[in-house]
């Protein structure tokens, strides 16, 4: 609500039906993450996109994917959505803009991944780790750190609120009502397990 350069569009946002814009608007959005084989070389690409639209488009945008080498990073990742970001945008062209293109590792003594992108705006760094799902294979990852590195050279780091209590006060969430970091569960694509061995 009133994040326009256009002051006129603001204008119009807070002064909807007469109020003076006293009133937020919430964007529902989620993170989405594609995970990509390695490469000949070793290196280990990530796609994220961040995005009100409904996952079955998140999808088809990540799986159609974007030139790693080539693709532009949109200029901020976190933060206000641009225009055109609602629930119901599924233009596959947007999606794909939104992506962030990035490398992961893996660890496997903690079971945790890390993934790095750059953004005009920073470096963000996100950590999560594996968990299991009923039949004993790891099928969710877990946020464990979010932060972004700022570009402006300050060496600033801010480091993203994930809403965790820490084990030492009982884990789960600081709000029951509020999870703006839920675990990922990974989505197998079948017309990729001819691959498996």
């Amino acid at each position: 609500l009133g994040h326009h350069m256009d002051l006129r569009k603001n204008a119009e946002q807070l002064s909807f039906k007469g109020t003076r814009g006293g009133a937020g608007e919430w964007v529902a959005y989620r993170r989405y993450i594609r995970l990509l084989p390695p490469e000949h070389d070793g290196s280990q690409h990530a796609l994220v996109l961040q995005d009100p639209c409904p996952r079955e488009a998140a999808e088809r945008a990540l799986v159609a994917g974007v030139d790693i080498w080539t693709h532009k990073n949109p200029e901020r990742s976190e933060g206000v959505l641009p225009d055109g970001s609602t629930a119901s945008a599924c233009d596959q062209q947007r999606l794909r803009r939104r992506i962030c293109a990035g490398q992961y590792s893996f660890s496997p003594e903690d079971a945790s991944i890390k993934i790095r992108y750059v953004a005009t705006d920073g470096e963000y760094r996100l950590t999560m780790s594996l968990a299991h799902g009923a039949n004993g294979f790891a099928r969710l990852l877990t946020w464990q750190h979010y932060e972004m590195a700022s570009e402006a050279g300050l060496g600033e780091v801010i480091t993203f609120n994930l809403g965790r209590l820490p084990e030492w006060k009982g884990g789960g969430l600081e709000d029951e009502n509020k999870d703006h970091f839920p675990q990922m569960a990974f989505r197998p694509k079948a017309a990729l397990e001819h691959l498996c061995v």
